[in-house]
């Protein structure tokens, strides 16, 4: 018997865990705080999401709904860092009525103002006369110094960044100038070419500006005010010296100056056309840096741009701020692991500054150039931002620097950037051990990285620690790291693990032992007030979710892909749901985040164990009464239970959610692979669930649960012995839910689903039961069903490891 939390006679014992209610109505289920009432859930999972542009885009909507607007002067001062006493500092003493200043504003409003705005491929005119505006304000004259933490905004549209399985083309990109200057080594140029690199990847991107030519109508701030809506580097292509497609002409030695608009150059390689920024260097030479487009690319991008013309400037804000957001998504989700990144929006004279990190998106208040107060500002602002370290334009600082770093020097790579998104490999990262050994690790290879903005992005990754410090006795070794961003409120994964381990040992529970992760190390990064997230938490208080950099060394673990027999997966299956429940029932610890990522193995004298992992989004249940942990509901969303994708649910994490979502993804694997990490062909199943937004999958969801599965599910053929499994879990969630009691909407905001009165009436010991059992579906979401259900397969009984667990628990 498994009574629920409010009639169970044992519920005050500290080690029997109960879910949590605050408030309690006259039936339904309680009322709890321990999960938000957001639309922003966790992450989906990376690798079975089609990689097209209108599906990713779907989970950027959350993250640019939830954005805050600060002004331009908080904005400057919260994220660039610009001191207060910028208009008395020398580095920002930049004149607009310097003759470089001048000629540059000039140039860009000058092409702004004799473009017809909405004209489609003329809005591309515009990108060299702002590249020349930004690259002027950086220092006031446009020139190209020696110093290597330099920066340049170069033209990027129409070829698009490498790095990502999707092409995204911002209009202008940043880089370090360093790059350039690396170009004049021919053994750098060979390897380049040997590597087929061409054009620049989201890891070296500094920042990003979009382009827009509708008179400030796409920002939202038009002529009459506010509108109706408020792999590296391919340096063999880009500076292109030893082809001799490099155009380099010489100028007055007394004339340094951007030159206009009309007289900027671009250039051809011969079979394709050449975008191109100019760089003025000391000395009165400029150079134009070139981008490769063919004509695809060419063709895409008018295509967009006559997109655009046609749309209403409520619809042109949201495309805007969807395309800057899928930027940041690729700089924060691919190459470097990133802190924050920064953009640019400009319509015509109206610009805006944009920043995103994993708790906010924020955006500086529209402005306009031609105004002189908020000229000087943007001045100061442009300047300041080509003063930015690497860490401050969002590199965790543990990116390990070594003569050139990695943002100058793509020789250090051995990733061809072209066709592996995987930037990561080959970098070096620095961390500070808790024996006091400060140890580089080097990556190897890329396990799992999570898509999006906001959320705990966690980034897994094989390493080999490759110190030269003689006691350590990790060298040569290979660990597995993972780096996420959690809420600071949130009890540390590496607590929960060691305090599950303890418990195991303690209680002669040793069997739980195989099944749990073992923590090597832990390290956990906060940020005080002199980084950019501390003081948008001083800034915005209770409006910003803290957050923290947590580095979690672990013991190598094994994929579910690694699997090769049925059985063993239908082991593993069983094996998570009994260290789940030992979990919750010995420990008090409800996991939370099931997916088929977090369900992991290892082979021990032989034999698989199936080992629950990932931590980060556990909670003590003791503790899941004192208020939300995270402003962001928990889970992945294709494995996610019904009621957790159910903005209106105020019944908490339950442990059934869990066990729904260990039905999700015994479905997806049999129906969705057609042997270990062979995926069916397209149109998949239950593609929806991938793809889907958060209403669609809870509709598609309750489509699911509420058919009565006349059509059997397509099981594929290797993963046949699953039928028996997953029709009798359909069943009883099938079951459970239907003849949830129906309330009204006045005692609850939780619709859930409803029961049906013809069908609830076919039971009466169910019909408008006040004592109905929310936790389990009346006994229907149970531990005790699912074992009786997973403890064998096809015909043959599983290993139980815990065996004295206690069926009337």
């Amino acid at each position: 018997m498994e009574p629920s939390p409010e009639n169970d006679p044992s519920a005050d014992l500290p080690d029997l865990p109960k879910t949590p209610a605050q408030k309690q109505r006259r039936y339904g289920p309680p009322i709890v705080t321990s999960t938000p009432q957001s639309n922003t859930y966790g992450a989906h999972a990376k690798d079975e999401v089609p990689q097209r542009a209108s599906v990713l885009n779907r989970f950027l909507e959350d993250d640019v709904n939830d954005r805050v607007v600060l002004t331009l002067n908080d904005f400057a001062t919260v994220i660039l860092d610009l001191p207060s006493d910028w208009e008395v500092r020398e580095n920002f003493d930049l004149s607009p009525e310097s003759k470089a200043v001048k000629d540059a504003f000039e140039a860009y409003l000058k092409v702004a103002e004799a473009v017809p705005t909405g004209q489609g491929k003329r809005e591309r005119v515009l990108y060299q006369p702002l590249a020349n505006l930004l690259n002027t304000l950086r220092n006031g004259t446009g020139l190209v110094d020696n110093n290597m933490d330099e920066k340049m905004f170069y033209v990027q549209d129409p070829r698009p960044v490498l790095g990502a399985l999707l092409a995204r083309k911002p209009d202008l990109g940043g880089i370090y100038t360093q790059l350039l200057e690396l170009a004049e080594n021919r053994n750098l140029s060979t390897y380049l070419a040997q590597k087929k690199i061409v054009g620049v990847f989201w890891g070296l991107l500094l920042f990003f500006v979009e382009i827009k030519h509708r008179n400030g109508n796409f920002i939202g701030l038009s002529k009459g005010g506010i509108t109706s809506s408020s792999s590296s580097f391919g340096l063999q292509s880009l500076y292109r010296e030893q082809s001799g497609a490099l155009s380099s002409t010489e100028t007055s030695p007394q004339s340094n100056m951007p030159p206009p608009a009309s007289a900027t150059t671009s250039t051809s390689s011969g079979k394709e056309d050449m975008a191109g920024v100019t760089i003025h260097q000391s000395g009165g030479k400029d150079m134009t840096v070139e981008v490769e487009m063919s004509q695809l690319y060419e063709q895409k991008a008018e295509e967009e741009l006559k997109e655009e013309e046609n749309l209403t400037p409520t619809q042109g804000q949201r495309r805007t701020r969807i395309q800057c957001a899928s930027y940041a998504k690729e700089m924060l989700s691919n190459g470097f692991i990133r802190n924050h990144a920064i953009g640019i929006t400009a319509d015509s004279d109206v610009f805006r500054f944009q920043y995103y990190d994993r708790s906010k998106v924020v955006e500086s208040e529209a402005f306009r150039i031609v105004d002189e107060e908020w000229k000087k500002l943007f001045m100061a602002m442009v300047c300041q931002l080509n003063q930015l370290s690497s860490e401050k334009l969002g590199f965790i600082p543990n990116l390990h620097l070594d003569d050139f770093d990695y943002l100058r020097d793509p020789r250090q790579f051995a990733q061809d950037f072209k066709t592996n998104p995987e930037g990561l490999v080959g970098a070096t990262y620095r961390f500070k051990c808790s024996d006091g050994y400060t140890r580089l690790f080097v990556i190897k290879r890329v396990l799992y990285r999570a898509e999006g903005i906001i959320g705990r992005a966690s980034v897994v990754v094989e390493v080999e620690c490759v110190c030269t410090d003689s006691g350590c006795q990790w060298h040569g070794e290979r660990k597995v790291i993972k780096i996420s961003f959690p809420s600071r409120s949130r009890p540390p994964e590496d607590a929960l693990i060691r305090e599950a381990r303890s418990k195991a040992q303690s209680t002669g529970d040793l069997w739980a032992l195989d099944h749990l992760p073992q923590i090597i190390d832990s390290i956990t990064i906060t940020y005080d007030e002199s980084t950019v997230q501390g003081r948008l938490k001083a800034h915005l208080k209770e409006e910003y979710e803290e957050r923290v950099m947590r580095v979690t060394i672990l013991e190598k673990l094994h994929p579910l892909s690694e699997l090769e027999d049925p059985r063993d997966f239908a082991q593993v299956f069983y094996d998570i749901l009994q260290i789940h429940q030992w979990l919750y029932e010995c420990v008090g610890i409800l996991h939370r985040d099931l997916s088929s990522g977090n369900i992991m193995f290892r082979r021990k004298d032989g034999k698989i164990y199936g080992v629950l992992n990932d931590f980060d989004l556990s909670s003590r249940v003791q503790n899941m009464d004192k208020g939300p942990t995270s402003n962001h509901r928990t889970g992945t969303r294709p494995f996610m239970s019904i009621d957790l994708l159910n903005p209106k649910w105020e019944g908490g994490h339950l442990y059934r959610h869990d066990i729904e979502s260990l039905f999700y993804i015994m479905l997806c694997l049999a129906c969705r692979y057609m042997s270990p990490n062979v995926p069916t062909p397209e149109p998949r199943a239950y593609a929806a669930w991938f793809s889907g937004t958060n209403r669609q999958v809870f509709v598609d969801k309750y489509a699911f649960l509420s058919d009565p599965l006349d059509e059997a599910p397509p099981i594929q053929p290797y993963f046949a012995g699953f039928k028996r499994w997953l029709r009798r879990i359909h069943k009883r969630l099938r079951s459970g839910y239907k003849r949830r009691p129906a309330y009204s909407s006045e005692e609850s905001s939780q619709p859930g689903i409803e029961s049906d009165d013809d069908e609830s009436s076919d039971s009466d010991e169910d019909d408008e039961d006040l004592d109905f059992d929310w936790n389990t579906l009346n006994k229907r979401a149970s531990y005790k069903t699912m074992r009786s259900i997973m403890s064998s397969f096809q015909g043959q009984s599983l290993e139980t490891r815990w065996a004295s667990w206690n069926p009337e628990h």
